[in-house]
């Protein structure tokens, strides 16, 4: 099935792409032919009629009478009245404007190698033309477009294919490129809708087949340095089970599996996940887990070493995914995400997630572990908000039996006190004594 869905320009809603259908297979390497154009024959005119002539009756005499001017007169020795000087003989003539796209096609076709021809095939078809703006014709492996805007251009080979698996032109427009060659080695052709609102491209490579990509995705997709730096399309742009985005998954260079995706939604654009993160994100559902839609694409942490990724989460609160080579990938979500990302993210005093969003054993609240000075937490309940502990303060708490001790969950992050530093809890107060170094606690007075 295939279904053409257009970006809807709405807060309610956001599709585009084109339905999947089944993959193509491999194909070897086809070379383009540079493009030609012919001069339109001219229309000949339709030949002159000659006036018919009278034969005289033999038994007729002239006229005695000196003839009427209106009359015609008899030439001398003929009964055969002359021509009146004032009557021309009528012609007619065809001055019809030339057809520019008339003989194009053939003579792109004749101006290609005997290799070119034998790539793209023999005439199957006579051309068709559509309208004064399109004709198109029909060869074994390819078929050949002509518009006014883009002259000849040829869709051919295993992107012909999957060009007319989709629905050819009446869905993806014609072609406005020539077969062209990737940076990462494959193959490409570029699609334009008739409006010319949807620009797509399909491209090809022996690992994957031909895949197409449409609009914002393959505007950014170009723009990550496509199949070289970002890998080979695996699956043409679907729309997510919302309705509400589109994505491709990709498969990565040096790797034998889909590892990396675009994903577009209106209000976020397109973003792209990749790796241990993508993997994690599928782990959690998905753009329908509690994660939501990517809203940046993988960045590096402010340490040269980590990466992440931010998410819409709720649409409330943010979610995000932070990975490092020590910790391996988790993530954040809601409350905790946005204290921890005004704490600085994983360039701040908590560093980077070795948990994910976790809940606590009373079933009251929720955590995240960090590495950040020695061991650090943000836990959050409905009733205390999200706050973070970690250093010296976190230690006394973890031997006092976290929030299951007397203290409870804290109520506030570290602060600033007379001695040193405190966090203070829903029963109590850990401090650290500058002085002496000594962590002591106590409960609220």
């Amino acid at each position: 099935m295939t279904a053409r869905r257009i970006a809807a320009s709405t807060a309610a809603a956001a599709a585009l792409a084109l339905a999947v259908t089944a993959p193509a297979a491999a194909q070897d390497e086809p070379i383009t032919a540079p493009h030609s154009s012919t001069p339109a024959p001219t229309t000949a005119p339709h030949p002159s009629t000659p006036a018919p002539t009278t034969a005289p009756d033999s038994s007729t005499s002239a006229p005695t009478t000196a003839p009427d001017s209106s009359t015609p007169t008899t030439a001398p020795g003929t009964s055969t009245p002359a021509p009146d000087s004032s009557t021309s003989v009528p012609t007619t003539s065809a001055t019809a404007e030339p057809d520019p796209g008339d003989g194009a096609i053939q003579q792109r076709y004749e101006s290609m190698s005997e290799q070119e021809r034998a790539e793209v095939g023999e005439p199957v078809g006579g051309e068709v033309v559509a309208d004064e703006g399109l004709r198109w014709q029909e060869f074994t492996y390819a078929r050949f477009y002509w518009t006014p805007d883009t002259g000849v251009t040829v869709v051919r080979g295993m992107i012909y294919q999957r060009f007319l698996d989709l629905g050819g032109h009446d869905e993806l427009g014609v072609p406005i490129t020539d077969e062209l060659a990737s940076s990462g080695g494959g193959r490409y052709s570029d699609f334009l809708s008739a409006d010319g609102a949807v620009h797509s491209a399909i491209y090809f490579s022996t690992r994957t087949g031909a895949h197409l990509v449409v609009g914002p995705i393959l505007e950014h997709f170009r723009a990550l340095g496509e199949d070289a730096h970002f890998g080979y399309p695996a699956t043409d742009t679907r729309l997510t089970p919302d309705a509400f985005g589109a994505y491709n998954h990709f498969v990565m260079p040096g790797s034998s599996r889909q590892d990396a995706s675009i994903y577009w939604t209106q209000p976020t654009g397109a973003n792209a996940v990749q790796g241990a993160i993508r993997a994690k994100w599928a782990e959690s559902g998905w753009e329908a887990g509690p994660l939501g839609y990517p809203v940046t694409d993988e960045l590096t942490a402010p340490d040269g070493v980590g990466r992440y990724n931010q998410f819409n989460g709720d649409g409330a609160f943010p979610a995000g995914i932070v990975w490092s080579p020590e910790t391996g990938a988790h993530s954040l979500q809601g409350v905790i995400a946005q204290r921890y990302i005004e704490l600085s993210g994983p360039g701040g005093v908590l560093g980077y997630p070795t948990t994910d969003e976790l809940g606590t054993p009373d079933g009251r609240g929720q955590y995240n572990h960090f590495t950040g000075t020695g061991g650090a937490s943000i836990y959050w309940t409905p009733q205390t908000g999200a706050h973070e502990v970690y250093g010296g303060i976190r230690v006394r708490w973890a031997q006092l039996g976290w929030e299951r001790s007397y203290l409870g969950y804290p109520v506030s992050g570290e602060h600033d006190v007379e001695r040193g530093r405190a966090s203070d809890f829903e029963h109590g107060v850990i401090e650290w004594h500058r002085d002496t170094g000594e962590v002591v606690d106590r409960p609220t007075r």
